[in-house]
C-alpha cells in the first residue's frame, strides 16, 4: 500500500466521533411542483461522506456527484501582488486507483504554462477548496518545475524540493491545515484528506523567483474525490411508469457503506395514453355513429311515411272519383238499358238492351271490387275478411249456387298490407272461380280462420273433384302457388274420395314492407 494510504487511515483515525461514518440509511424526502407527478425532486441526507444515487426505471448506473481538487500555480509580479492563477483540477477518480501494483496508481501528468509578462515568481498551491462540498483525498508526488527562456532553461523545484533548500519548505494552509497530512515521504509526496463538508486544506511552497516565458510542470497525482452533504436532485418530464429513487452512503474512499434506501415513485400515465381513455372514445365515436345513422334512417323513415300518405291520398281520391264519376254514369247506362228494353218490341233488341244491363252490373260489380282495393281505409284484416265474405255470397248468387261462409270474429284491430290484402283477394276470387266454373257442385264453403298471427282460407265445393294423378292444365292454381309464395305463405289443393275439391290458403299476417 502506498505510504499515503496509511496516512488516510491515520488521519481518518484521528477524527472525532461525531465526523466518522455510522452504519444508518441515508434519509430521503421527495416533493413536486404543482402538482406534477412526472417531475419530483428528491432530498437526501446522507449520514456518511458521500453518496450515490440512481432512479431505478430511468438511470442504468449509479450517479454520484463530482467536484474537483486542483493544483494552482500563483503567478506574483516583483511587488508579492497576484497576477494570474493557473489551475488545474482533478475530480472523480484516476484509472490506475483501484490497480493493484502501488506504483501504478499514479498516474503522470505534465503541464505547460506560458508565463505573465509582469511576473517575476511562481508559487505552487494543492488545495483541496474545489467547493465546500468536496472530500476525498489528492496526493501529488514527485513534482517537479523547469523554467524555460531564451537564456535557455532552469529546474525550480525537483521532487517536491528547490535545489537550494536543505529541508522541505512546504508550508500547510487553509480553515482545516489538519486535513494537509504530514507523512514520512514529504515534500516528494503531498497528500490532502478533506473529510469537512465546511473546510478545506493546503499544501503552499514559498515563491519560486524565476526567469522565462514559459514553465513546465511534471508530477505523478492519485487522488479520489466525491461530493457530501445535503443533495437535491430532480428530474424533469419523466414519462410514465413506477419507478425506485435508491441513495447510498460512501465513505471516503467511494466504497458503499451501509444499506441502500428506497422510495417508491409512480407517474401516472396521462388520459389519452390509457385503455380506458381510448375505449371511451371510441364508446363516444360509436355513439356519435348510431345517432347520426338513426337520424339519416328516422329521417329516410319520414320521407318513406310522408310518400305512402301521398300514395294512399293519391288512391284514395282515385277510388272516390271512380265511385262517383264512373259508378253513376254506369248506374245511368244500367237504366236507360232497363227502359230502353221495356219501350221496345223488338225481341233482338229487348236481347240486346237486357246484355247491356247485366254486363253493365258485372262491370258496377268490378268497379265496386276495384274501388275497395285502391282505398287505404281498408287495410286492416278484419275490412278484407268482410270483403271475403261480401265477394263470396256475391259470387255463389250469381252463380246460383248455395254458399257457406265460416269466418270467427276479429277481437283486435290488425292492420295488414296492401300486397297481402291485393294477393288475398286475388287468390280466393280465382279459388271460388274455379269451383263455380269445373266443380259442377251444389254448394260452396268458404272457412276463415285466424291462429298464431296466420291467415288460412280454405274454399271447399260438394262438385266432381278431379283426379290428382293426371296432371293439372291451366294457369289457374300455379297463380295461386305463387302469390301465397309471395306472401310467403303456403298453397295446397285436395281433391276428396267423398267428392269436391278443398283449397287451402295459408299466409303470415306480418309482412316486411318497403
Amino acid at each position: 500500500m502506498p505510504l499515503f494510504l496509511v496516512f488516510v487511515w491515520v488521519a481518518l483515525a484521528s477524527l472525532p466521533a461525531s465526523e466518522i461514518p455510522h452504519d444508518k440509511r441515508p434519509a430521503v424526502t421527495e416533493s413536486i411542483s404543482e402538482g406534477d407527478l412526472s417531475s419530483p425532486t428528491f432530498q437526501i441526507v446522507p449520514h456518511g461522506k458521500r453518496l450515490r444515487y440512481r432512479l431505478d426505471g430511468l438511470d442504468p448506473d449509479w450517479t454520484e456527484d463530482r467536484d474537483e481538487m486542483n493544483l494552482v500555480a500563483r503567478f506574483v509580479n516583483q511587488s508579492g501582488d497576484d497576477i494570474e492563477r493557473v489551475a488545474f483540477s482533478v475530480t472523480r477518480k484516476n484509472p490506475g486507483w483501484d490497480h493493484k501494483d502501488p506504483d501504478q496508481r499514479f498516474a503522470l501528468r505534465r503541464e505547460v504554462i506560458t508565463t505573465p509578462p509582469d511576473a517575476t515568481a511562481v508559487q505552487i498551491i494543492i488545495t483541496s477548496s474545489g467547493s465546500p462540498q468536496a472530500i476525498g483525498t489528492y496526493t501529488v508526488k514527485d513534482l517537479s518545475i523547469t523554467a524555460s527562456g531564451q537564456g535557455g532553461s532552469r529546474v525550480l523545484m525537483k521532487n517536491g524540493m528547490k535545489p537550494e533548500w536543505d529541508q522541505p519548505g512546504w508550508n500547510r494552509s487553509g480553515t482545516r491545515p489538519s486535513m494537509a497530512l504530514e507523512n514520512p515521504d514529504l515534500p516528494g509526496e503531498l497528500s490532502l484528506v478533506d473529510t469537512d463538508l465546511s473546510a478545506h486544506a493546503d499544501w503552499a511552497c514559498p515563491a519560486l523567483p524565476f526567469s522565462g516565458a514559459q514553465l513546465t510542470l511534471e508530477w505523478r497525482e492519485s487522488y479520489n474525490i466525491g461530493s457530501g452533504g445535503l443533495k437535491s436532485i430532480t428530474y424533469d418530464r419523466l414519462p410514465p411508469g413506477n419507478y425506485h429513487f435508491q441513495a447510498q452512503d460512501l465513505d471516503l474512499f467511494g466504497n458503499p457503506d451501509g444499506p441502500i434506501t428506497t422510495l417508491n415513485w409512480v407517474v401516472p400515465r396521462p388520459a389519452w395514453q390509457t385503455w380506458w381513455f381510448w375505449l371511451l372514445c371510441l364508446l363516444a365515436i360509436a355513439l356519435v355513429i348510431f345517432f347520426i345513422t338513426r337520424s339519416a334512417v328516422q329521417r329516410r323513415v319520414r320521407r318513406a311515411v310522408r310518400h305512402t300518405r301521398l300514395i294512399e291520398n293519391e288512391r284514395l281520391r282515385i277510388a272516390m272519383d271512380l265511385h262517383d264519376d264512373i259508378g253513376t254514369r254506369l248506374s245511368q247506362i244500367s237504366l236507360i238499358g232497363s227502359h230502353a228494353r221495356m219501350k221496345t218490341s223488338d225481341p233482338k233488341g229487348k236481347a240486346s238492351f237486357e246484355q247491356i244491363t247485366k254486363l253493365t252490373g258485372e262491370l258496377a260489380g268490378g268497379l265496386s271490387e276495384t274501388v275497395w282495393m285502391l282505398s287505404p281505409k281498408n287495410n286492416d284484416l278484419e275490412s278484407l275478411i268482410g270483403f271475403l265474405c261480401r265477394l263470396t255470397s256475391e259470387l255463389c248468387r250469381i252463380g246460383q249456387v248455395r254458399c257457406r261462409i265460416d269466418a270467427g270474429p276479429v277481437d283486435e284491430d290488425i292492420p295488414i298490407t296492401r300486397e297481402f290484402r291485393h294477393h288475398f283477394v286475388l287468390s280466393v276470387k280465382e279459388a271460388l272461380n274455379n269451383a263455380l266454373k269445373h266443380s259442377q257442385g251444389n254448394e260452396i264453403g268458404l272457412e276463415i280462420k285466424l291462429k298464431d298471427r296466420q291467415l288460412s282460407v280454405t274454399v271447399r265445393d260438394d262438385g266432381i273433384g278431379f283426379d290428382s294423378s293426371k296432371p293439372q292444365h291451366g294457369n289457374g292454381l300455379e297463380s295461386l302457388r305463387q302469390r301465397m309464395l309471395d306472401l310467403k305463405g303456403h298453397f295446397s289443393v285436395k281433391s276428396q274420395k267423398s267428392g269436391g275439391v278443398h283449397i287451402l290458403l295459408i299466409a303470415p299476417l306480418k309482412q316486411e314492407q318497403y
